[in-house]
């Protein structure tokens, strides 16, 4: 092989020669170079030469002469185009060139730009010989300080530049603790996300704290995993290719040097064709990427089958049927040659507030009421738009609907026409109790009333719960403890005939929930006074990470160890009530997203642990947020 070299290097490779000649004969540390014959060291520099850049400097440090990049900072000190971040590792390296006459380190350096060098240095006679080989680096996407201002950004990061890296980060001792471990390493990897979306940052600590942030290509495998469709797989295998920076193509194949085979029912479908020579780590990921694809591209399959079982029409933009799978013609009653010319609207109600709806570009868990033929079909919508086109898929939901029908008309009949005669005895009841009656007889009426009052509490209970199955309204940011206040203040006059104390100790914690929630405590606090035997009942919470826990507690009786697991089973009951309470409570803290729990040891008493979920305070916009 050739190689062509201008006379400046020579010169200047022959001087390093030299230099490494005498050091090898006559300085005890150079061990590295004893052995090797000098015609091999020669011949090995040669062949370098093109990757790597000479020079010389005095001894006041000043580049004197050089090739390659280094010859755009002739006249220049060395000392000043090192990066402030690697000031210390340069005055090391001459520190121990000084001792052993050879040194070596990895530098960031200002020539046109910042750039990485692996440097050694030889001592020679009143001069330094150095030889450099450059290092793809990765640019820090930003610097701080150590009190976390932010001293220097790349481009894209440029907003950042002024800020405090300790302000910006939602979990600031996750971050510290990252910053240790780099301090303690040297650098330190730690997954990121910026604005929900994840990460990897790489923290290096010299003079300043510096943050590489890269895409994490394991966020695109997942994407790969969880795509609905086939060009949404292709989509995301892209943009999993393109994370690792390589020149590629899909079903490519000519002149490419790896290929990476994407199977769909033991056949390729797909491949991605590499036309360059890459490592092994991106080898090992692209067999990964390929493994995925081909996995999703399985389970699409598979579902597009499972789809042929399911109700199937599209409608262009005007709403007219363009297309119907035979199991929609089978639940509707007409074929596609009698749909054609009709409009979903024909067949279908509530069709405005559904297309108000599917704005958003996809719609899920519409429930409507469709005339089919010589029948009438409730089924739940999801829908989705696509190039103009609306593609819904249905659930037949008809036999769902009438039981519902049947439970409503049950419940009317218990809320309205029961309870309402139920008041009428109520009242025929008061009316005797101010006749002369026996005291036996009295007896009898009271039994009579409590009866019939029983029976009004289970219709109320059961009305509280079937408004719970059916609530729709939102949830929204709540003072637990001004609930909590009003719900005992209610309870004071009952307490006092029981000889119960009720006390509570709550902070103002601010909880999701809507207008029900007083049913929770109604019920805990209710339960214990009729049935707990106590003589006090403690309310008190605390914070515990995203949730506020609250304690209500009673001294009473306790509850048996083999009933713990069933008292928030619907119906349960055991001594007396209507079996309704308790389970109300659990559907109301599992609609708010959160849980209860109970501890419980016979003589001594009953612990209820309600979790709610604690509502976030809106936060100031920032240009980002990151959380380690």
């Amino acid at each position: 092989m050739n190689y062509q070299i201008n006379e400046k290097e020579v010169a200047t490779c022959n001087k390093f020669i030299d230099a490494i000649s005498s050091i090898s004969l006559f300085n005890p540390y150079a061990t590295n170079f004893i052995y090797i014959p000098l015609i091999l060291l020669v011949d090995e520099l040669l062949k370098l030469l093109e990757d790597y850049s000479f020079f010389r400097l005095d001894e006041k440090g000043t580049i004197v002469d050089a090739t390659g990049e280094f010859e755009k900072v002739i006249e220049k000190n060395f000392n000043d185009i090192v990066l402030h971040t690697d000031k210390k590792k340069i005055a090391r390296a001459f520190i121990e060139l000084q001792r052993k006459k050879v040194a070596s380190a990895k530098l960031l350096m200002n020539i046109d730009g910042r750039k990485s060098f692996k440097i050694s240095f030889v001592k020679g006679d009143g001069e330094i010989l150095g030889v450099a080989k450059r290092l793809d680096v990765d640019e820090p996407s930003f610097i701080s300080d150590f009190m976390g201002n932010i001293i220097y950004a790349k481009e894209e990061w440029k907003d950042l530049e002024g800020k405090n890296i300790f302000d910006l980060a939602e979990n600031r001792e996750s971050l510290l603790d990252a910053i240790e471990d780099a301090i303690r390493e040297g650098e330190c990897e730690k997954e990121i996300f910026i604005n929900d979306k994840k990460a990897l940052v790489k923290i290096k600590v010299n003079d300043n704290i510096e943050f590489y942030i890269k895409e994490d290509i394991f966020s695109f495998i997942k994407d790969i995993l969880r795509s609905k469709n086939e060009e949404e797989l292709l989509q995301n295998v892209k943009k999993a290719v393109e994370a690792l920076k390589i020149k590629y193509e899909i079903n490519g194949g000519e002149d490419a040097i790896h290929l990476f085979p994407i199977y769909k029912e033991d056949k390729i479908e797909y491949q991605i064709a590499v036309y360059e020579e890459i490592d092994e780590r991106k080898r090992n990921l692209l067999q990964f990427i390929s493994t995925s694809a081909s996995a999703t591209l399985e389970k699409l399959n598979g579902f597009e089958k499972i789809l042929q079982h399911f109700p199937i029409y599209k409608i262009d933009e005007k709403g007219f049927f363009v297309y119907v799978n035979d199991k929609f013609e089978e639940l509707i009653g007409y074929s596609f040659s009698e749909l054609k010319n009709k409009k979903v609207d024909e067949l279908a109600e509530k069709r405005n507030e559904f297309f108000e709806k599917l704005k958003k570009g996809k719609l899920e868990n519409f429930v409507s009421k469709w005339k089919g033929k010589g029948k009438e079909v409730f089924v739940c919508e999801y829908a989705w738009k696509l190039n103009g086109e609306t593609i819904v898929l249905l659930q037949d939901i008809t036999k769902e609907k009438e039981k519902e029908r049947e439970a409503e008309f049950y419940n009317s009949l218990l809320r309205h026409d029961i309870f309402n005669k139920n008041e009428i005895a109520l009242g025929y009841i008061g009316l005797l109790e101010k006749t002369n009656l026996t005291k036996k007889q009295k007896e009898f009426l009271k039994k009579i009333r409590d009866a019939i009052a029983d029976s009004n509490k289970l219709i109320e209970n059961i009305r509280k719960a079937e408004e719970i199955r059916k609530s729709k309204s939102k949830l929204e940011s709540i003072n637990l403890k001004e609930i909590v206040e009003k719900i005992c203040e209610e309870f004071e006059e009952e307490a006092l005939k029981r000889n119960v104390k009720i006390s509570y100790n709550l902070d103002d914690a601010i909880v999701y929930a809507d207008n029900l929630i007083k049913e929770v405590f109604s019920n805990l606090i209710k339960n214990a006074l009729q049935h707990a035997e106590c003589n006090n009942i403690m309310i008190y919470g605390e914070f515990e990470n995203n949730y506020y826990k609250v304690y209500v507690e009673d001294d009473g009786k306790g509850i048996d160890e083999e009933d713990l697991p069933k008292i928030f089973e619907e119906g349960w009951r055991k001594d007396g009530g209507s079996g309704l309470g308790l389970y109300i409570v659990k559907k109301l803290m599992e609609r708010y997203n959160g849980k209860i729990d109970v501890e419980s040891k016979v003589g001594k008493g009953t612990k209820f642990i309600l979790y709610f979920k604690l509502a976030r305070k809106k936060a100031k916009k920032e240009f980002l947020k990151i959380r380690f």
